[in-house]
């Protein structure tokens, strides 16, 4: 009977979902229960990846996997991290520019387009911490400049796939990190002056309590 199920199409051909054992190996449809952590908009929170993104960060990072997740109060931006590898979960949120000016001196920010031969840029929070709201645990008390480099963002998946240059959105890359490598804010401008900025919060990966495949 086995044999004319497989021979004839009966019975269930559905492959077991391959695991999953971190955040480069999600896909849409992939969801995942966080632990307690001191960043409020994650903490103990089931989240879905609903859509993905990739970058390929110059002489960093190729093929970088960010998976766009829903289930919190806002988008939050998972991959893994090469900044930190004590704390490799790279958790991402996107904020405007006025709250921006929120947390940072105005001056000390725009410094870093005005002025971007200086690699030296440095930016201290004016922000009480503590009452940050939706933000706590995104931010740090003073950055450094790491890197400034070109970048390419791809929404089609390089994983699998050898992805041609017309796929990949060119963007300035701008990476400020804070002393203790806990926090980070990253900055992508594109042609016509479009400029996003995320902060960013390093976590070990066992900040992941479970991974539930689609």
């Amino acid at each position: 009977m086995g044999m004319f199920k497989s021979m004839f199409g009966g019975g269930d051909k559905s492959a077991p979902p391959a695991p999953i054992e971190s955040p480069k190996d999600l896909h849409v449809g992939d969801m995942l229960k966080m632990e307690f952590a001191e960043q409020v908009l994650i903490s103990a929170q089931t989240l879905k990846v609903s859509e993905q993104e990739f970058y390929d960060i110059s002489t960093v990072e190729d093929c970088k996997t960010v998976s766009i997740m829903s289930g919190a109060d806002q988008q939050v931006r998972l991959s893994t991290s090469s900044v930190n590898p004590e704390r490799p979960l790279e958790v991402a949120i996107s904020i405007l520019p006025e709250k921006v000016f929120d947390i940072f001196k105005r001056k000390q920010f725009v410094a870093i387009f005005d002025e971007p031969d200086n690699t030296n840029h440095r930016l201290k929070s004016i922000a009480n911490l503590n009452e940050l709201n939706e933000l706590q645990g995104f931010v740090g008390k003073s950055y450094f400049q790491e890197r400034t480099n070109e970048a390419y963002r791809s929404k089609k998946d390089c994983r699998d796939n050898n992805l041609s240059e017309s796929d990949w959105a060119g963007f300035d890359y701008k990476l400020m990190v804070t002393d203790d490598r806990l926090h980070a804010i990253r900055i992508e401008v594109y042609d016509g002056g479009r400029t996003d900025v995320y902060l960013i919060a390093y976590l070990p990966l066992s900040k992941v309590e479970e991974y539930f495949p689609a």
